[in-house]
């Protein structure tokens, strides 16, 4: 997911969730000041509000009937220190009270402060229950407290007070996005626009959904129809920038990054994006100092960990290299590509016997569940009682330690105290998956991913499957809904292919390694054997090659190696032949 300033991706966003002005009969030049300030604010300026107000405070109006406004335009400029001195003292006019205490529940949300958030937002409820900007704000609390069935809950509650509220529309087609994918919150989006034309936040979110699911061209004309106000906008250079990285015109991505800003405000998709360019534009130096920035704030972070182990090593930099991640890569933490980059390194440094045992281990991939040890002292951890972030952390130090059945009671407590976590869910088909109890765990995915289905539960949810054409289902799904997800294509492929179904495997695989799965051993691999199915015999020597050119000890590269090699080349077949058996008996 590209990045999106909302809650829905990390806490920053809440800045920008504005409300709408609901009107300004007869234009603004007929607005009395205060009128006038509320207006700016729903356009997007907020200094321009904050100069308006202070001019009529200075004139002798009253604090209180100002501090809401001032607060929410410092939050619109994302200036938190003067919305705390606006807000905090709580001193609002009546007819202010509402906005300011809501206003008060954004800041303490950005400043993550939840359980304060919460205290503010019932304050303003108690003056004014039928906001339905409220109701939005109550929505992100709820979703960023682990609480998505109550998020859901409360924006349809804004949407029932008002069908046509922009934030209400907003937050609900993010959350759509969550849990249904790109293609469905595309149709939300556009439905919301026409009603909004000229809604800012709208406009960025329908283009950026439209990138997402592959649309770049309707996503660059939405955005363009938005005039300077969209396309100038920090998030919409940074939409630019996407979409020009994913073009392969990595110099124009940098251009447009730069022009956002946000790689400099520190936002993480823009941290990420930008060490992407770097490596792409052959400054591993530079990518490996961004991607040391973006971990210190996301430490779990696999695609960064991933990036920054590349970035060390085209930078020869391989002592540091095995230094950091050497131990991870070992660990059920360590993903095939990491110690793959782990093996190299270590071949660099000439200590071959070292580079054979991650090359190894990369070759044979993943092997079911592997539970991320947690970095949580065990003595500090409970079984019972504890939050979303430590009931994880004790379900993923017990699954590391084997002790499955304490991990599925703790995470069946979890869910019991938190019926509408899609994180709960989660966490509990980790556990029963790991206990062996698939159907278990295939129940707990199902309610997972009826709130919120991200890639990784949905790979959990395929591997729970009790059948082969149940996974292809749900993989096909899926991938309609995120037609982005090369992963997706190659696994859903490698079900075609598993029944015999060539062309549409061809056509899925190509579509994978357009897709970010280019350098995948066992991608090319099945590659290759689709091709000599489907009698190209060049093309499949060629995928062949490549697989195995880049895991030489990979099963699935071996034996597609071993199908398309030529009939003449009887010596080299042997030769791989008998490599693949020793693989495999090992």
């Amino acid at each position: 997911m590209i990045f999106r300033r909302d809650i829905l991706q990390p806490v920053a966003a809440v800045l920008l969730c504005f409300i709408g002005f609901a009107g300004c009969e007869g234009g603004p030049d007929r607005l009395d000041p205060v009128e006038l300030a509320r207006y700016e604010i729903s356009r997007g300026f907020p200094e321009d509000a904050r100069i308006i107000l202070e001019r009529q405070l200075s004139e002798g109006t009253d604090r209180a009937d100002l501090a809401a406004l001032l607060g929410e335009a410092a939050l619109q400029s994302g200036d938190l220190e003067s919305a705390a001195r606006w807000l905090e003292p709580g001193s609002f006019s009546d007819d202010t009270a509402a906005l300011g205490w809501r206003m008060l529940g954004r800041l303490e949300m950005a400043r993550g402060d939840l359980a304060a958030a919460g205290k503010a937002f019932d304050r303003s409820h108690a003056v004014a229950p039928d906001k339905p900007e409220l109701w939005v704000d109550i929505g992100r609390l709820r979703f960023l407290g682990g609480e998505q069935v109550e998020a859901v809950q409360a924006a349809d509650r804004a949407l029932t007070l008002a069908p046509e509220n922009k934030a209400a529309l907003l937050f609900r087609g993010q959350l759509i996005r969550e849990a249904s994918g790109m293609v469905p919150a595309i149709e939300w989006f556009g439905r919301a626009l026409v009603l909004h034309p000229d809604d800012l936040d709208l406009r960025l979110e329908y283009s950026a959904t439209l990138g997402d699911a592959g649309r770049a061209a309707d996503a660059l004309a939405v955005l363009r129809e938005g005039g300077e106000g969209a396309v100038l906008s920090d998030t919409g250079l940074y939409l630019q920038a996407v979409i020009a990285a994913r073009g392969g015109k990595f110099l124009l991505a940098r251009e447009l990054l730069q022009r956002s800003g946000l790689e400099t405000e520190g936002v993480p998709a823009a941290l990420m994006l930008s060490a992407i360019v770097d490596l792409q534009n052959a400054n591993p130096a530079s990518a490996a100092q961004t991607l040391d920035r973006l971990l210190l704030d996301q430490p779990d972070n696999v695609r960064a960990v991933e990036l920054l182990a590349s970035a060390l090593l085209q930078s020869r930099s391989e002592r540091e290299l095995v230094y950091r991640f050497s131990e991870r890569a070992l660990g059920p933490a360590g993903s095939p590509h990491l110690r793959l980059l782990v093996g190299r390194a270590y071949e660099a440094l000439e200590q071959r016997a070292k580079a054979a045992q991650f090359i190894d281990l990369a070759a044979l991939g993943p092997d079911g569940l592997a539970p991320l040890p947690s970095d949580t002292p065990t003595e500090t951890l409970t079984a019972t009682g504890g939050g979303g972030a430590q009931t994880r952390d004790f379900v993923r130090s017990v699954l590391f330690g084997q002790a499955r059945g304490s991990a599925v009671g703790s995470a069946e407590d979890f869910v019991r105290r938190f019926p509408g976590s899609a994180d709960g869910y989660a966490i509990l088909g980790d556990a029963e998956l790991a206990s062996g109890d698939r159907r278990a765990a295939r129940d707990a995915y199902v309610r997972a991913a009826d709130i919120r289905q991200p890639w990784p539960l949905t790979l959990r949810l395929a591997g729970s499957q009790a059948t082969p054409e149940a996974t292809a289902n749900l993989l096909r799904t899926y991938l309609e809904a995120n037609p982005m997800n090369g992963h997706a294509a190659a696994l859903l492929a490698d079900a075609y292919a598993a029944q015999g179904k060539w062309k549409q495997a061809a056509a899925l695989l190509d579509h994978a390694i357009a897709h970010g799965q280019s350098r995948v051993p066992w991608v090319l691999a099945s590659r290759g054997i689709v091709a000599g199915q489907l009698g190209d015999a060049d093309t499949a020597l060629d995928f062949a090659f490549r697989a195995h050119e880049l895991q030489p000890l990979n099963p699935r590269a071996i034996a597609a190696l071993i199908a398309t090699l030529p009939p003449e080349q009887s010596a080299a077949r042997a030769d791989l032949q008998a490599k693949l058996t020793s693989l495999l008996a090992s």
